[in-house]
């Protein structure tokens, strides 16, 4: 079975590759018929005969910075939509990363941290929206977030009678 969790992550990580903000293939085949269009020109130049006028030759010259200024500009673009493709990747193996290693013992979560329990933090603000918060705590076993207002008590708390709990709006 595989976990709601991990599904939804590979979902966005499928969802990022496959569409978004990637450029698409007119895009590519724009920047690419650009270069080629610089190229020609280019060969143009080069095997024209001393018969060519200078206008003629001024004019395909201007033709030729054109492309290749349209040409870098298309390749800006695509090389801007990998980088942040790259770093759309890489929050997603961050957070695979956390839930691979985030624990919940009731009523919270602890993060194994190379085989040590790191927190707590708040259930409801990682179980809604993702966000590692740690529950600010005293020694009477009573923990608060101070982001969605969750109380919570475990074991330690001395009016629950030893057991633990989750108590909205603090």
């Amino acid at each position: 079975m595989v976990d709601p969790g991990n599904r939804k992550v590979m979902n966005e990580f499928l969802k990022i590759r496959g569409r978004g903000n990637m450029p698409d293939i007119a895009t590519i085949a724009s920047a690419l018929s650009s270069i080629k269009t610089a190229v020609d020109i280019a060969k143009l130049i080069k095997e024209s005969s001393v018969s060519l006028e200078q206008a003629e030759v001024k004019l395909k010259l201007a033709e030729l910075i054109s492309a290749l200024a349209d040409a870098k500009i298309e390749i800006a673009n695509v090389q801007e939509a990998l980088v942040g493709k790259d770093r759309q990747i890489a929050e997603l193996r961050e957070l695979q990363n956390i839930r691979e290693r985030l624990k919940y013992e009731a009523p919270y979560y602890w993060m194994d941290r190379d085989g040590t329990k790191d927190g707590p933090y708040c259930q409801q603000c990682w179980d809604n929206s993702q966000k590692l918060i740690r529950l600010q705590g005293s020694t009477d076993g009573y923990w608060h977030c101070r982001t969605c207002d969750s109380g919570y008590t475990d074991q330690n708390h001395s009016g629950s009678g030893g057991g633990v709990g989750y108590y909205d709006n603090y």
